[in-house]
């Protein structure tokens, strides 16, 4: 063939044969609102497993900055998954029915060692609902939707329960959700009611923050977490409380009485149906629990407990030192600069820190903008991990940011220091 012809068929825009070449959109693919099902049918899952825990579903490429909702059976103890590395290191969420008021948690799994960095107080029973793991920057959140009617994914509304943590094991990794547990009759989910999401954005501000001993051991069963007070109590001697707790506590009681033990309950039920509240309990976050690096923990506090208020108070008693509640922005950081003197191991920054006391998603965006800048440019600490994330991916998010920021009006000095941050990024590459 003459060259002019061979010529015409490279230069020509459009290229005329689109099916024989490889484009940029080619190597993209939907990785927002969009279903497992679908992904699952263009090849683009794989699966995994962590411990005893089943399978899960994920996202064959490596993502940082993603969220995951599904619909979820309960009584399957149901849990997504962010930013999986592999078997033995990941963040993942879980609803348990049957905990004494703490029914929502969100852990983090570094090498088979197991950290509780967020809890919400919250008793659930068995009933079917929404549960979504986000990750935006350093921020992991565990989000929590009843469903009474339709629930579109595609247009979630505000979740009933938000709980967050900052970590920085991991900054990128695969995305899915547990499709099945071996010794359980009900998957967790499955893929048509999964949907990868960009990260979901909603924070309740701190009520207080405080700094604590932890206990634990790193095991599933005894993970690291803050050594917060208990006050147990036995359900049958409390009145007010949900009515589906009193049912679950006359299970408890029959098979007790019955002569069964609490280990051959769990085998009949899968769990062991809950008989007791915690009237200390708190909704409670993490910030940069790393339990191999320091002796104590800061923790921001978000809620009190429903069946007996002054919780907080209680749980202050415990605590090594109580902070005073940033007000704003300024106060915010302040406090963070002087938390980080105690605590050099920190990698997240007062960004981070602002997010997770004030809770506006302002300062989510400068997080994320903070996360990326360190991660490729400043730090690089976790520079050969977030390289595995695709390069059209990271380019798409920090526009994202930017086109997020240029729509703020309030502190504008900072959001414009932070689109030069997310430019340059752009300019030198990675």
């Amino acid at each position: 063939m003459p060259d002019i012809v061979l010529d015409h068929h490279k230069l020509r825009i459009p290229i005329d044969h689109p099916n024989l070449s490889v484009t940029r959109t080619k190597l993209e693919y939907p990785t927002t609102d969009v279903s497992f099902a679908y992904l699952s049918a263009i090849n683009k899952t794989v699966y995994g497993r962590v411990g005893s825990q089943g399978y899960v579903i994920l996202v064959r490429d490596s993502f940082t900055d993603k969220a995951v909702w599904a619909g979820v059976q309960v009584n399957a103890t149901p849990m997504i998954y962010g930013r999986y590395q592999n078997n033995a290191n990941t963040y993942h969420n879980s609803l348990n029915p049957g905990g004494a008021s703490t029914d929502h948690l969100l852990y983090k799994v570094v090498n088979n060692s197991w950290t509780n960095i967020s809890t919400e107080n919250i008793d659930i029973n068995n009933a079917g609902r929404g549960l979504a793991i986000s990750c935006s920057g350093s921020t992991i959140k565990s989000l929590r939707y009843e469903v009474t009617t339709t629930l579109d994914p595609l247009a979630l509304p505000a979740p009933d329960g938000t709980i967050s943590a900052t970590d920085t094991s991991f900054t990128n990794g695969f995305f899915g959700f547990q499709f099945l547990r071996e010794n359980y009759p009900h998957g967790g989910s499955e893929s048509g009611s999964a949907w990868l999401k960009a990260p979901l954005t909603p924070l309740p501000p701190a009520q207080t923050i405080i700094e604590m001993d932890f206990d634990g051991n790193g095991s599933i069963e005894e993970p690291f977490k803050p050594s917060f007070t208990k006050s147990l109590v036995e359900i049958k001697d409390l009145s007010g409380l949900p009515d589906f707790l009193y049912l679950e506590a006359k299970k408890y009681e029959t098979l007790i009485n019955k002569g069964f033990t609490e280990d051959e309950i769990k085998l009949i039920y899968g769990y062991i149906p809950q008989h007791q509240v915690d009237l200390d309990s708190v909704t409670w976050g993490a910030f940069e629990f790393h339990p191999d690096k320091a002796s104590s923990i800061v923790v921001t506090v978000t809620g009190d407990n429903p069946y007996s208020t002054g919780a907080i108070e209680r749980q202050k008693t415990k605590a090594k030192r109580v902070f005073k509640t940033p007000r704003d922005y300024e106060e915010a950081t302040s406090l963070y600069r002087s938390l980080v003197r105690d605590h050099p191991h920190w990698l997240a920054g007062k960004d981070n820190f602002a997010y997770q006391t004030l809770g506006l998603e302002i300062f989510d965006l400068f997080q994320n903008v903070d996360f990326y800048y360190g991660e490729l440019i400043e730090h690089k600490t976790h520079y050969n991990q977030l390289k595995q994330t695709p390069d059209w991916e990271i380019e798409n998010r920090i526009k994202e940011l930017i086109n997020y920021l240029n729509r703020e009006a309030v502190l504008t000095n900072e959001r414009d220091k932070h689109i030069n941050k997310a430019r340059e990024i752009l300019k030198k590459g990675w």
